[in-house]
Order: C-alpha cells, then sequence, then structure tokens
C-alpha cells in the first residue's frame, strides 16, 4: 500500500476508535504491514485520537525503527508501542494478516473481569465473522507475556479477547480489523443486555450449520471450529436430538 495512504488510513481508524469509546486516554495500539518486513504503527505514550500521521511510526519485523524512518518522517522520534511485539507475534502467526487492532472496549473487557464466556453462538454475524472467540490467558501488558499469550490463538481466530485487559483483531487491511473489534464490542453490549432480560437463548446446532455454509458468499473461507455445532457452551442442541 502506498505510505502515505496507509498513514490516513490507520489515524483515522485511530480517530473512530477513540470516538467510539474503545480506547481512551493513551490506551490502545494499531498497525498496518507496509510490505513483506516494515510495518506502520502507532506509537507509545499517545492519545490516538489526537494523532497525525507523520507521528506514526515505521519498524522492521524485530520492532527496530527503520534507519529511512528515523531520518525521514519521523522527525519526533517517536518509540514504537511497548505491545507492539504483540502485533509482530500476529503478524508471524497470520501471514495473511494486513492489519492489526488491539483496543479495550468496555463491554469485552467486563466480560473477561467477570470470567463470562463470550463464544456463544447468538448473533449471526458474530457466528459468520468471528466464529469461536477465545480469551488468552492473563498476561502483564507491555512483557513478553502478552505475545506469548496470543501466539497460538491468533493463529485459528481472528479476534482474541485478552483476559482482564482487551481484544486483540487481525483483518486483510486496517479497516476490518477494525470492523471485528466493533462486532465483537457489539456482540459483548447484546449479550450484557440479553443477561440482564434473563440470559442469552443459543441458536440451535443446525442453524450454526447454515450460517457456517453461507460464510462462502460474503467471501469468508478461513474454517471455524467444529465446537460450533457440538459444545453445548457455544450452540443449542437441535430439538429432535435431545435426550
Amino acid at each position: 500500500m502506498n505510505e502515505l495512504k496507509a498513514r490516513r488510513e490507520l489515524i483515522d481508524v485511530c480517530r473512530l476508535a477513540y470516538e467510539r469509546g474503545y480506547i481512551c486516554g493513551t490506551e490502545g495500539n494499531f498497525s498496518m504491514r507496509l510490505d513483506g518486513d516494515r510495518f506502520l504503527s502507532t506509537p507509545r505514550g499517545t492519545c490516538k485520537g489526537r494523532l497525525h500521521p507523520d507521528d506514526l511510526v515505521i519498524t522492521d519485523a524485530l520492532g527496530q525503527v527503520t534507519a529511512a524512518a528515523a531520518a525521514g518522517t519521523q522527525a519526533r522520534s517517536r518509540l514504537p508501542s511497548t505491545e507492539l511485539p504483540m502485533h509482530l507475534a500476529a503478524y508471524g502467526a497470520r501471514p495473511d494478516a494486513q492489519a492489526v487492532a488491539h483496543a479495550h472496549p468496555t463491554a469485552t473487557v467486563a466480560f473477561s473481569v467477570a470470567g463470562v464466556s463470550l463464544s456463544k453462538c447468538i448473533l449471526p454475524e458474530v457466528v459468520c465473522t468471528l466464529g469461536v472467540i477465545p480469551v488468552a490467558p492473563y498476561a502483564t501488558p507491555s512483557t513478553d507475556e502478552v505475545p506469548n499469550s496470543i501466539a497460538g490463538l491468533i493463529k485459528e481466530h481472528d479476534a482474541v479477547v485478552l483476559d482482564h485487559h482487551g481484544v486483540l483483531t487481525v483483518g486483510g487491511d486496517i479497516w476490518d480489523a477494525f470492523y471485528k473489534l466493533e462486532t465483537l464490542e457489539h456482540h459483548a453490549q447484546t449479550m450484557l443486555i440479553a443477561h440482564l432480560l434473563g440470559g442469552p437463548k443459543l441458536l440451535y446446532s443446525s442453524q450454526v450449520k447454515k450460517l457456517l455454509d453461507i460464510r462462502a458468499v460474503y467471501g469468508l473461507t478461513r474454517p471455524l471450529p467444529v465446537s460450533m455445532l457440538t459444545s453445548p457452551d457455544c450452540s443449542e442442541p437441535d430439538p429432535e436430538t435431545r435426550t
């Protein structure tokens, strides 16, 4: 992608995430793959709702600021986010990922704090796009514990909840990663209201199967876990199969 266009899109997503309340203060970090071994990302210690395109950082696959960037647009000597290693771990595990979003959406984080799973087949849109939503083990933010905690999960999932911390999503571009973040938070808000109204009603396994069968219509080809059809914690057995 053209670097200037990439900078503008990343800034647009950062501001939208801040305005929607998915991050606050200096929380969160977002990144894009510019090419095979160059990554554009948000700098540390900054409000993502107030960034300018020149504030963004370019690093290599090891998280080191590139010489070209240091001598060029990064005149302000911004440092990469301390959580960039988590992004790089996601890129390493997912060669198809072109962007990563990390935010702290309130309802989603609240579910992890309460220890309540979001891996329920409730909303058709979530079943189709995200499937099962795993929770990574608790890890101390800004340490190597975080990339280690998500490395295995992000291989199979486009959205991972970080226990007591936030959310990590990957996408084909930065908007795709942002939309998955948005979809997950909307799912969490819907689940929260459903719990207040007496508890969510799961989709039947047959209904989930039909949703999985039509994913290709939306250009979604990554396989989703069979457990979505068999686990009573994910979907409801069809009435005729109950004993």
